[in-house]
């Protein structure tokens, strides 16, 4: 009988992400621009198909799956060390793909690309609709799905194409507010993420930048009890091993379950949730001196397909695993950029014209990303929050003009205009 280790819970973490689905002379900042609007707009995407969107799912599954060994090990990669990582590629999708209703050209070719390469954008659009209304309508376990815009009144206003917010208020049922960014946003934001997360995730937005023009929020929360809970026999004190190699006191949670996995990378298990829709996959890599971390960023797809396919319910599984809490928060720009995802970060490059105004006038500015997890004999409770807030990217570019406010000390001379050699030079510290 195998034991799970810390190389293994670190990795679990983001397994179950994977299967469950931010002195002197000054020089001012100009006025920022406001984004024009063209009122004969239209989305790339036609909105109005996507709902009569066919799709092979078993394909559309399989492009999901390697989505998510994708982004796991590429954010392993970028934040992973010794510490615990998870992540949710069902909410990262779902903001993405609010984003992605309103992009045009490349911008809008990368997102695609990064769910379901080889497909049209109307297939991914109608796969992840399919896949908010599959969990919001589990049964027997607590699993929502909940989308939220904010639209700052002051910088883009009435602006943004009313196709746009028609379809993101359908489709992905997100709930549209139009208000005047100030300093109390970000508690209102993280007030709708905290009841949106069943308390779990309770502050994911520090503050906002004055050039923030909208804020884009999926939330995504999991309640889950054991199809068979863990009895007290079931429950004894054993000892884990970390990362770092310090051992630590935990209860342990045993169990004898009927499916099995094994390849040349790693064992595991699975134990279902009430309902039998949703279950804990267990991923122990069978090299028993490296951590979870060092492990995922080599994980591939390829291998995650070949692990899952190696099924069996030929034995019986004997399982063992600590019982386990966890929070994970990253900004998730480096991961995306390095999977493909670049033109909605650069201010150059960015088409969100679908959303508002014309090319070039939007941009990304920060993917936010925050987890939760708690797994104990009971069964399982996790949430996770991506926010992305858009930016008028003029106002990041360079102003049309400066102001030079000396309105405290400041140094002075008085130059040769030919060689700007000063003739005089003084400071005013008083007048």
């Amino acid at each position: 009988m195998k034991i799970c280790s810390n190389k293994d819970i670190k990795f679990i973490t983001g397994a179950l992400a994977a299967s469950m689905l931010l002195g002197g002379c000054s020089i001012g900042k100009a006025k920022e621009k406001p984004l024009e609007n063209d009122p004969n707009i239209k989305t790339e995407i036609n909105l109005s198909k996507v709902t009569d969107t066919k799709y092979d799912e078993d394909e559309l599954n399989a492009l999901y799956r390697n989505y998510c060994c994708n982004i796991f090990s590429e954010t392993v990669r970028e934040y992973g060390g010794e510490g615990n990582v998870m992540i949710s590629p069902a909410s990262i999708m779902m903001a993405l793909d609010m984003v992605a209703a309103g992009a045009k050209g490349d911008s809008l070719q990368q997102l695609t690309d990064l769910f379901a390469k080889g497909q049209g954008p109307l297939t991914q659009q109608a796969y992840a609709a399919s896949l908010m209304d599959k969990i919001n309508n589990s049964r027997d376990v607590h699993f929502t799905c909940a989308n939220a815009i904010w639209n700052n009144e002051t910088m883009l206003g009435n602006k943004v194409n009313v196709e746009y917010v028609d379809y993101v208020k359908e489709t992905f049922l997100a709930e549209y507010k139009l208000t005047v960014f100030d300093d109390k946003t970000p508690d209102e934001i993280n007030s709708w993420i905290y009841e949106h997360t069943d308390k779990m995730i309770g502050k994911a937005v520090q503050s906002l930048d004055p050039k923030t023009v909208m804020v884009l929020v999926n939330a995504i929360s999991f309640i889950g009890k054991w199809e068979d809970e863990y009895e007290d026999s079931q429950i004894n004190d054993g000892v884990f091993t970390m990362a770092d190699g310090k051992e630590l006191n935990a209860a342990f949670l045993s169990d004898t379950t009927g499916r099995y996995f094994e390849t040349e990378k790693a064992t595991g298990f699975m134990k279902t949730y009430k309902g039998g829709e949703y279950a804990f996959l267990a991923i122990l890599p069978s090299d028993e001196s490296i951590n979870a971390n060092e492990f995922a960023k080599n994980f591939t797809a390829e291998d995650y397909e070949k692990f899952i396919k190696s099924v069996t319910t030929e034995y019986d599984v004997h399982s063992r695993m600590p019982e386990f809490k966890s929070d994970f928060e990253i900004m998730i720009n480096e991961p995306l950029k390095a999977l493909g995802v670049s033109d909605v970060f650069d201010v150059n490059k960015a088409d969100l014209s679908g959303i508002a105004g014309k090319q070039g006038d939007l941009v990304v500015s920060k993917a936010i990303h925050k987890t939760h997890i708690e797994v104990d004999r009971h069964g399982t409770k996790a949430a996770a929050v991506t926010v992305l807030t858009v930016e008028n990217a003029m106002a990041m570019q360079e102003p049309e003009y400066k102001v030079v406010n000396c309105d405290r000390p400041f140094v002075y001379a008085i130059v040769d205009v030919n060689t700007m050699a000063p003739i005089f030079m003084g400071t005013v510290n008083e007048v």
